[in-house]
């Protein structure tokens, strides 16, 4: 019985540990002298003019998707967006690439049984030999990363004043809503975090 909870107890830190691995991490830079807290209207960067450069006059579903998860979280934080004179302008960049992670894994002998006569006991008898651990087989696995970048700038300094990206990795050509979610979450928990440290 107590084998088993030290089994079930091994598990329970393993799936949490995978679990942890998962998950998405960001970063930052920023300035430091630099209180977040006291911004508190945002605008977005050539809201317009980009979409007129590329000769459209439409959001594309991705960009549409990102603004509203970037708008949501701001608004969680008391920002308000406007259309003139906001205290920061955001801006954004999504980019996806071919990548390629190195994984590693454990390498054992099979388990083999040898059997042998002995002459004294006129017996056949088996010997048992468990598997051993011969190494680590460490190899290449490409895939897809999707990488969001959010950069916010001062109105008044025009200075770059605070920058965050995270990325993970994605099973299509392009960003996908839940991979959104999830990119744009960590990033905010790191923008959070800043807002809360002033």
């Amino acid at each position: 019985m107590k084998k088993a909870h030290v089994f079930l107890g091994s598990i329970l830190v393993l799936a949490t540990v995978a679990l942890v691995g998962c998950g998405v991490s960001a970063h930052v830079e920023k300035d430091p002298s630099v209180d977040l807290g006291n911004y508190k209207t945002f605008a977005w960067l050539n809201d317009h003019e980009s979409l007129k450069k590329e000769g459209k006059h439409y959001q594309n579903f991705q960009e549409k998707t990102l603004r509203d998860l970037v708008n949501s979280q701001l608004e969680k934080n008391g920002w308000r967006m406007v259309k003139s004179n906001p205290d920061v302008l955001v801006d954004y960049d999504i980019m996806v690439e071919n990548d390629v992670k190195n994984e590693s894994e454990s390498v054992y002998s099979r388990p083999t049984v040898r059997y042998f006569y002995n002459p004294y006991t006129r017996r056949i008898n088996s010997v048992y030999y468990p598997s051993q651990y011969l190494g680590e087989n460490n190899y290449s696995v490409p895939y897809k990363s999707g990488t969001i970048t959010l950069n916010f700038v001062d109105t008044k300094s025009n200075n770059l004043v605070w920058q965050g990206w995270a990325e993970t990795e994605i099973t299509n050509k392009r960003l996908q809503q839940d991979d959104m979610k999830k990119v744009v979450k960590a990033i905010f928990k790191k923008f959070n975090a800043d807002v809360a440290s002033r």
